[in-house]
């Protein structure tokens, strides 16, 4: 239930956010509104004033000994009607016409423009230093101002309401989208095909749905080989315990001879061989799958890899009158010890199933990016349609023979891991009758890959 809570909680907290943001865009865009309509009426205001004021110095005239002022009445009644002013001023500041409370500053560059008194005033030059001030109250720019201001808050608050039907509607739909999702996830187990239908939940969510379908895909994968490895494993195992219980049983049954006590120690030492060598053919094999035994970059020479190998296997080779025939030559990066082990698999195997006075052909090649190898063997084959299975674990195309012949089925699930984890391939090839070909080909460099999930 905690994940249902934090998922409502979430989508209702998505829905408030979206609320608080359009009231919060409204009000933004209302502030800069009122702000650019403020300026571009200043600014009108200030033009206005400027012919007011220009046209009143074309009134002044100058005399022999002072300055004539004729200012038309009509101007005189337009400016009080919007409770504005004009003055006149000499050069020493005195009022000479008019009613503006004050004249320029003493050294003012005119023309200029300030508020005075909550007034928009205009200064500019007139004959003989005078100089003219016309004037209008701002009042009524800031009326309309505030009211503006007012109308678009209350559009931004009308626009944050209309907003939370739009808000919870989203919120009903992320909430159904998410529910699915923790549904399905809730269903998931171990056998149970469980997945979210990327139908049913909304496009935004149609990538996690595909994300986590395919996350269950490799989780049921990997199940599904943990599965098979403990019953693999617990099949194999089945043998060398019932062997080793059975000897014991048979030595403590009543008194031995010492050389019955020797044989049947020897058993046991046999059975519990085995044992080790699964356990730890499993282990290898686990680490190799999950990512965690990653190869180490070092120049690897297969021909002396092959060389040495055969050398191992040739007392064996010698007691089934089996010749190895090595050509070629290959180098690469890789892990030396993982490549051995390779090289190892698939040679021992190719001795092993092999007809007496059999022949072994291993062919290296390099190109500028990969190299190649080939074991060939002339032995009984395998059918055509079993060879994508060779690579399974525990897998053996003759049980008899692999059990007389030793090995847990191990070692072509090893070799496929070790090549997969070197960034290359492997395959096989077989016809009954005449022989079994397994052809490798590896990167000359490093490109590790991880097996995962």
């Amino acid at each position: 239930m905690a994940t249902s809570s934090r998922s409502r909680s979430l989508v209702r907290w998505l829905s408030i956010r979206a609320a608080l943001w359009a009231a919060l865009l409204g009000l933004t865009l209302g502030t800069v509104a009122s702000w650019q309509y403020w300026r571009v009426s200043l600014r009108a205001v200030d033009v206005r004033l400027g012919d007011e004021a220009r046209s009143l110095a074309t009134q002044v005239t100058v005399g022999e000994d002072t300055l004539n002022i004729d200012v038309p009445d009509e101007v005189v009644r337009i400016l009080e009607a919007d409770e504005g002013y004009y003055g006149v001023f000499d050069t020493e500041g005195r009022l000479l016409d008019g009613m503006a409370p004050a004249g320029p500053a003493s050294g003012a560059r005119l023309p200029l423009t300030r508020v005075r008194q909550g007034h928009r005033e205009v200064l500019v030059d007139g004959p003989r230093g005078a100089s003219v001030v016309v004037g209008r109250p701002l009042a009524p720019l800031y009326g309309d101002v505030r009211r503006l201001a007012a109308s678009l808050l209350v559009a931004s608050l009308v626009v944050a309401v209309f907003a939370l039907p739009m808000a919870v509607w989203l919120r009903q739909q992320l909430a159904r989208s998410i529910g699915q999702i923790d549904h399905t996830a809730r269903l998931l187990a171990p056998g149970q095909p469980a997945r979210i239908d990327a139908g049913s939940v909304d496009t935004e969510f149609v990538g996690v749905a595909t994300a986590l379908n395919e996350a269950f895909d490799r989780l049921g994968r990997a199940l599904a080989r943990e599965r098979q490895l403990t019953s693999d494993a617990s099949h194999e195992l089945r043998t060398p315990v019932t062997t080793l219980v059975a000897e014991t049983q048979w030595a403590l049954g009543r008194s031995r001879t010492p050389d019955e006590y020797r044989r049947s120690l020897e058993v046991c030492a046999r059975q519990a061989r085995r044992m080790k060598d699964l356990a730890e053919s499993l282990l290898t094999l686990a680490r190799l799958e999950s990512g965690t035994l990653a190869p180490t970059c070092e120049p690897v020479e297969l021909r002396d890899l092959a060389d040495e190998t055969v050398a191992e296997l040739l007392p064996l080779a010698a007691e089934r009158g089996i010749t190895v025939q090595v050509d070629g030559t290959a180098a690469l990066q890789g892990d030396p010890v993982q490549l051995r082990t390779l090289v190892s698999n698939l040679l021992s195997n190719a001795v092993r199933y092999n007809w007496p006075h059999g022949q072994v052909h291993v062919r290296l090649s390099q190109a500028p990016d990969k190299v190649g190898m080939e074991v060939a063997n002339t032995g009984s084959g395998i059918d055509p349609a079993e060879t994508m299975r060779v690579f399974d674990r525990f897998w053996r195309a003759d049980t008899a023979r692999a059990a007389r012949d030793g090995g847990a089925g191990l070692g072509l699930a090893i070799s496929r891991a070790i090549v997969d984890a070197h960034g290359g391939t492997i395959t096989c090839r077989s016809v009954l009758n005449e022989g079994t070909t397994f052809s490798v080909e590896l990167p000359t460099t490093s490109r590790t890959r991880s097996a995962g999930l």
